[in-house]
C-alpha cells in the first residue's frame, strides 16, 4: 500500500509559495505483541468508557477539553480544532536560514518528507537544490496535531525533509541534575589514552550495518513456538561494575583493539 499524505499545505518564504504534500519519514519496528487475558489468550479490548453516563464513546464522537479549574472543562470540539489550522492558512512558514551545522540535535524531534504537490514542482527543486547547493538548512513554523511547531527543512536524498524542533523551554539542562554538581578532575595521560582510544574505535559511520537484534530475536523465538518448539535464548546479563581503575582499563581496551 503507497504511503498516504497526512497534511497538505505549502512552504511558503518571500513571495513563493511551494504547494507540498507531508508523508511521515519513519517507519519504526513494531514488536506486534498484544496484551492478552492469561487465562484464555483472548486480546484485550480497551474501550473509552463515560464514567457518568457509563456507556462506550466512539472514537468519531470524542471532543477534548481544558481542565480551567479542578474538574471544570472548556470543551474543544474536532471543529475547533480546525478552525484553528485553516486561520494558519497550512502554511511552511520560512522566517530564516541557518547553516547547515549550526542546529543541535537534541532540539530535533519528528521527521516528515515533504513532496510536491500539484504545480509545485519546479518551485520544491529549486528549493530543494539551493538548501543543497548553499549548504543551508531553513527554519520555518507549521500548525500540525494540535500545536505551532518550529520546524528546519533539508535537503535528503532528492527530497525536502521536514523535522519538527523542540522549543527552548521544552529542553532540560544537564547543570539541573544534582549528578554534576560535583566536579571530578580528568589526569593528563588518561586523557591522551582516552583520545588514543577514540582514533583507533574511529571509522566511517554506516547505518545499515546495524539491526535490531532484539527484534530479530524476539521474531525467532514467536516462529519457533509456532512450530511448537521452544527456542532457547542464551540470556547474557552483562555485569556492571564501576571502573576501579582508569588508567589500566583504558590500556587493556587498546590492546584488544590492537590485538583485533
Amino acid at each position: 500500500m503507497p504511503p498516504r499524505a497526512i497534511w497538505k499545505g505549502a512552504i511558503s518564504f518571500g513571495l513563493v509559495s511551494i504547494p507540498v504534500k507531508t508523508y511521515g519519514a519513519i517507519s519504526e519496528h513494531k514488536t506486534g505483541l498484544r496484551m492478552m487475558c492469561p487465562t484464555c489468550k483472548s486480546p484485550l479490548q480497551f474501550k473509552r468508557m463515560c464514567p457518568k453516563c457509563m456507556k462506550e464513546v466512539a472514537w468519531d464522537n470524542i471532543i477534548r477539553g481544558y481542565e480551567f479549574q479542578k474538574g471544570k472543562y472548556v470543551p474543544v470540539t474536532p471543529k475547533d480544532l480546525e478552525k484553528l489550522e485553516m486561520e494558519s492558512g497550512r502554511l511552511v512558514e520560512i522566517f530564516q536560514f541557518v547553516d547547515a551545522d549550526k542546529l543541535d540535535p537534541i532540539y530535533f524531534d519528528s521527521s516528515y518528507y515533504l513532496m510536491p504537490d500539484e504545480r509545485g514542482e519546479k518551485p520544491y527543486s529549486l528549493m530543494m537544490q539551493a538548501l543543497e547547493e548553499y549548504q543551508k538548512i531553513a527554519v520555518g513554523r507549521v500548525v500540525m496535531h494540535e500545536k505551532e511547531h518550529l520546524v528546519a527543512l533539508r535537503p535528503y536524498e532528492g527530497s525536502i525533509l521536514m523535522s519538527t524542533l523542540h522549543y527552548a523551554d521544552e529542553i532540560r539542562s544537564p547543570k539541573d541534575f544534582p549528578e554534576l554538581k560535583k566536579a571530578m578532575e580528568v589526569d593528563k595521560e588518561e586523557l591522551e589514552l582516552a583520545g588514543q582510544l577514540i582514533r583507533i574505535m574511529k571509522k566511517p559511520f554506516n547505518y545499515k550495518e546495524y539491526k535490531d537484534r532484539y527484534h530479530e530475536s524476539l521474531m525467532k523465538m514467536i516462529e519457533a513456538k509456532m512450530k511448537g518448539q521452544e527456542e532457547v535464548i542464551e540470556v547474557r546479563v552483562p555485569e556492571i561494575k564501576p571502573t576501579k581503575n582508569l588508567m589500566e582499563a583504558l590500556k587493556a581496551s587498546i590492546k584488544a583493539h590492537d590485538k583485533r
